[in-house]
């Protein structure tokens, strides 16, 4: 826990540690009680000095925003999992909505991540018991929604940008409403987000991976044929064998040897002429 600050507020809510959870959850709390409070914005300069005043003035007094705190804000212990991953909080946000329909109020444009998770969290006004139970079950699906998160680790490489390229045009020929008017992707995570619909399962996510890597691989093998052309010889079996075993010999692929060998050729000059002048002879 955040240490507290030693000012007007903390002397006027001497029973609470007012930190930064506490004052954020203070801030939503008064600003739903008294609308027309000027208590400026969200950790503004003199926001907590504000606070205090309003509480020693009016009704709001500390002991009612004690009890109110001590009836709805969970422990710490209870929130430790919630991180500042944007999947998780927006997984946490649409899964409150789906089970309780929760919606929160608009929140201050500069209250972000963890800090927004949990102050909705916090400014949620249900009994603790049945609070702290849902979070729990959350808590559970996430770790169990993330578990599957394996599927994209092909992406953890230098050259992420061209593999999210790639993803981006895989996807939008299997997802078209899902991809419309959305731009590619620059982070995995954001790819990742685009997917984590009910409509999409894992096994989906799973396909389309594969997908993905199949294209890639064929745009990586398109690449290397480039300034090169496929040609069709008919070679002895005689002529096979020695050049499988060649390649074997060099760890060399049959068209690697052949490269070789005629590269060297056209440089030396040596066994072409040699065999036909020996063919001459005979």
């Amino acid at each position: 826990m955040a240490n507290a600050i030693n000012d007007s507020l903390q002397k006027t809510l001497n029973g609470l540690n007012v930190d930064s959870r506490l004052s954020t959850w203070l801030w939503l709390f008064l600003k739903s009680q008294a609308p027309h409070a000027n208590l400026g914005e969200l950790g503004s300069p003199g926001m907590r000095d504000r606070m205090a005043d309003l509480i020693q003035n009016t009704q709001l007094n500390a002991e009612l925003i004690e009890a109110q705190s001590a009836l709805f804000l969970l422990p710490e212990k209870d929130l430790e999992w919630i991180t500042n991953n944007k999947r998780q909080n927006l997984f946490i946000s649409r899964k409150l909505i789906e089970k309780t329909g929760y919606q929160p109020t608009l929140p201050p444009t500069n209250l972000t991540g963890r800090a927004l998770t949990i102050a909705m969290v916090d400014i949620w006004a249900i009994e603790k018991n049945h609070k702290s139970w849902i979070i729990n079950q959350v808590k559970f699906e996430w770790e169990q929604h993330s578990s599957s998160d394996q599927i994209f680790k092909w992406f953890d490489a230098s050259d992420i940008e061209q593999r999210l390229e790639t993803a981006w045009e895989i996807t939008k020929r299997k997802f078209p409403l899902l991809t419309s008017q959305q731009n590619t992707p620059k982070e995995k995570d954001e790819f990742i987000i685009l997917l984590e619909t009910q409509l999409i399962t894992t096994s989906d996510k799973i396909l389309l991976m594969e997908f993905i890597k199949k294209r890639w691989s064929q745009n990586k093998y398109r690449a290397k044929l480039t300034g090169k052309k496929q040609y069709n010889f008919i070679l002895s079996d005689k002529t096979i064998n020695r050049l499988d075993r060649l390649a074997d010999k060099y760890d060399l692929k049959r068209t690697e040897v052949l490269e070789i060998l005629i590269q060297m050729e056209e440089e030396k000059g040596i066994y072409i002429s040699e065999r036909k002048a020996l063919t001459k002879l005979t």
